[in-house]
């Protein structure tokens, strides 16, 4: 975590289902879970987590009723952290742990750079296919893009597929487009919106990039 919000807010927002880490007051080992659900104000529930078969005594000797408990997970770029006790826990009919509802919820940043939402015209290269779109959002480890393709002519794409990236942006309309990888994609009817990491940044570019993202940002914080 290299960027930390300091973010806070009084109740959880996270989907049943959710992966839960657990950190027990007493056990070193960090342990996986899964958020089952929870009524707010009173409790979570959570998945029983488990040690290898060694360390089961280890486990159930810590989850003592006030044991503290610092439970994390992912959403939306961040990890969110809160502190509860061990309220109890259950084998039967389905191994479940109940520990109380936390009082504040901290949030820190992942991301290792600054992102902002922007509507940039660009030109990418995918398979040797040319491409308009909009680039959706910008920071100085990549992007966002949405491309207006019909379904047929779709190109097949795959996380870290290459894709060369051309933006006014990055130094002038003669620059040389940005090799960029997928990290993300998905594909809708008429519509492919990719997440790209740039795996070379020029510094014509990079200043580019860190000079449109501080007036944008100047301009938003306003």
């Amino acid at each position: 975590m290299s960027e930390k919000t300091n973010g806070r807010t009084q109740g959880i927002d996270i989907p049943v289902g959710a992966r839960l880490s657990l950190e027990v007051l007493g056990i070193e080992e960090k342990l996986a879970s899964a958020l089952i659900g929870y009524a707010k104000g009173k409790y979570v529930v959570a998945q029983l987590p488990s040690l290898a078969e060694s360390n089961k005594e280890l486990l159930f000797q810590y989850l003592y009723a006030g044991n503290a408990v610092t439970v994390r997970y992912l959403k939306s770029g961040s990890v969110f952290g809160f502190r509860c006790e061990v309220v109890k826990y259950l084998f039967s009919p389905f191994p479940l742990l109940f520990l109380t509802f936390p009082k504040l919820v901290e949030s820190f940043n992942l991301r290792r750079h600054k992102r902002i939402s922007c509507l940039l015209p660009v030109c990418a290269s995918i398979h040797g296919a040319t491409y308009n779109g909009l680039m959706t959002d910008l920071s100085l480890s990549g992007c966002g893009l949405g491309l207006t393709i019909m379904r047929k002519q779709q190109p097949p794409v795959g996380v870290d597929d290459e894709v060369l990236l051309a933006c006014p942006l990055f130094g002038g309309q003669d620059a040389d487009p940005l090799p960029c990888r997928i990290k993300r994609a998905a594909a809708t009817v008429g519509k492919i919106e990719l997440g790209l990491k740039f795996t070379e940044l020029p510094e014509s570019a990079r200043q580019g990039i860190l000079s449109y993202i501080q007036s944008a940002a100047a301009i938003l914080d306003q």
